[in-house]
């Protein structure tokens, strides 16, 4: 005689099974913010694997994330106070995050690529070189040449924080597996930092936006007879992106009458928080934005690592002069602009422009 099993009990049977298959495809981030209250933290891409951009929204500094990551997801968050932090998202894995306050350090646990990266930050706390940067990661390569910790650890540590030389960067790519040097992340650092002279590479194609939407190209920006000079900031920082366009605007008055064009650019990922921030001043100047973050390839190409940071470009727009220093960076106007030849325009019937920037 054949049993009858209730319908409901089905359901139930069915409904555990559906979730222990989701479960196993997804990857579950728990965490502390120390100090966040009610902020938020946002998800951006550390690949072309995930290029959209999400809001982690905290609770009294709690949150739980949840996210369906293709195997192994680079991640890389933007916390409250601007600082970044990766995650690894790997399928069925639970990883905790906590963000303590101040310079304690930060505890990331869960999954194989979280430990391996959270390892590594901890041994790396006391380094103060790239030669001991670079030990490291090739000890992190030798334990496993397929481990997707690695293309961030060059980026960050080799690119980033020791602005190593492309044969060391080469070096270590070249003992990571075959297929983990076609990864897309690798494939873009290579075409963005090596087989060029990083100081000196071109934007040309390099695209952004104002505040209608509207697309600009790099090389289109300013007078192409003016060197370029860009505030590079964020609203996240608060004050500090407010004050150093103020102070960019002083140094526009002095210099009128050199050959300088003026823009600044945010590297905010959340476009709405950027436009509220330009709202609040009057600056005589287009702002425009890219909203890949600290991935803006302006980041990458002046090895930008704080904001703000005022970034010169020469009239074939490439990299001059980089400072955060508002002084600093005055005395190098100073010494490298030129004056404008207004009687040589003039009579070439081109019109004397007073304005440093075109809008």
């Amino acid at each position: 005689m054949r049993t009858r099993i209730p319908a409901f009990i089905l359901a139930i049977v069915a409904f555990v099974v559906a979730a222990c298959n989701g479960n196993k495809d997804t990857f579950v981030l728990h965490g502390t913010v120390q100090d966040g209250g009610n902020d938020s933290i946002l998800v951006v891409g550390i690949d072309s694997r995930f290029e959209r951009t999400d809001t982690i929204f905290l609770n009294k500094g709690q949150f739980k994330w949840t996210f369906r990551p293709d195997t192994v997801t680079a991640l890389l968050l933007i916390l409250p106070d601007g600082r970044r932090q990766p995650v690894f998202a790997e399928k069925g894995v639970s990883a905790t995050l906590e963000i303590p306050a101040g310079n304690e350090k930060v505890r990331l646990s869960g999954g194989y690529c979280n430990d391996i990266y959270q390892s590594y930050y901890l041994a790396s706390l006391n380094d103060t070189c790239v030669e001991q940067a670079s030990a490291r990661i090739d000890s992190v390569i030798t334990r496993d040449p397929f481990n997707e910790v690695t293309p961030y650890l060059i980026y960050e540590q080799m690119v980033l924080k020791y602005h190593a030389d492309e044969k060391d960067i080469q070096r270590l790519i070249s003992r990571m597996s075959g297929n983990m040097q076609d990864a897309p992340y690798l494939v873009a650092l290579k075409a963005e930092f090596l087989g060029t002279d990083n100081s000196t590479a071109p934007l040309s194609s390099y695209a952004f936006f104002d505040s209608t939407g509207t697309r600009h190209l790099f090389a289109n920006i300013g007078d192409l007879s003016d060197k370029l000079l860009v505030c590079v900031w964020n609203s996240w920082e608060g004050q500090k992106g407010f004050d150093a366009r103020k102070q960019m605007e002083k140094l526009k008055s002095k210099y009128v009458d050199r050959r300088l064009s003026i823009i600044d650019l945010s590297i905010d990922v959340n476009r709405d928080l950027w436009k509220e921030a330009i709202k609040k001043d009057s600056l005589s100047w287009t702002s425009y934005i890219d909203q890949h973050g600290w991935h803006s390839r302006i980041v990458r190409t002046a090895k930008i690592q704080d904001t703000p940071c005022f970034v010169l470009f020469n009239e074939g727009r490439r990299v001059e002069y980089k400072t955060g220093n508002i002084d600093e960076l005055d005395r190098k106007l100073n010494d490298v602009l030129s004056r404008k030849d207004l009687n040589k325009e003039k009579n070439g019937n081109k019109p004397i422009k007073l304005r440093t920037v075109f809008e």
